[in-house]
């Protein structure tokens, strides 16, 4: 009798384990990615990216990867008077120099349906980025 009720036990706990493994599984990949077609209004960003695999999270089940970089604006006085956020975007110890991940939060961040350009809003300056590195 004991021994019955201690492999009924172990398998209800086994079946939890599993269950647990297997939503957690399930979670982490059906996840969407911005792409061109995705559009979103404005989200106030206040947490950082997931570090372990370099992305944010903009809205369930919507996420953003690290391929997006500032384009190439002709005058870059509107970068260079914000030395914060130019520290943000092309600090010396950053790996992707101008990558949308590389601002901190707390961020206004948007995207229109069907056009490449992310936009952040932060200090009072929009800036746009697109998946074409800059």
């Amino acid at each position: 009798m004991k021994k019955e009720l201690i492999f009924y036990y172990i398998g209800i706990l086994v079946f939890f384990i599993v269950l647990i493994f297997s939503v957690r599984h399930i979670v982490n990949t059906t996840r969407i990615f911005v792409g061109y077609e995705d559009g979103f209004n404005p989200i106030h960003i206040q947490w950082n990216i997931d570090h372990k695999d370099s992305t944010l999270r903009v809205k369930d089940p919507m996420y953003l990867r690290n391929d997006y970089y500032l384009i190439d604006y002709d005058d870059k006085s509107i970068l260079k008077n914000d030395t914060v956020l130019y520290a943000e975007l092309f600090g010396d110890s950053l790996v992707s120099k101008g990558n949308a991940l590389n601002v901190e939060p707390p961020y206004f961040l948007w995207k229109d349906a069907k056009n490449d350009t992310l936009k952040i809003f932060k200090h009072n300056i929009t800036l746009k980025f697109t998946k074409q590195k800059y």
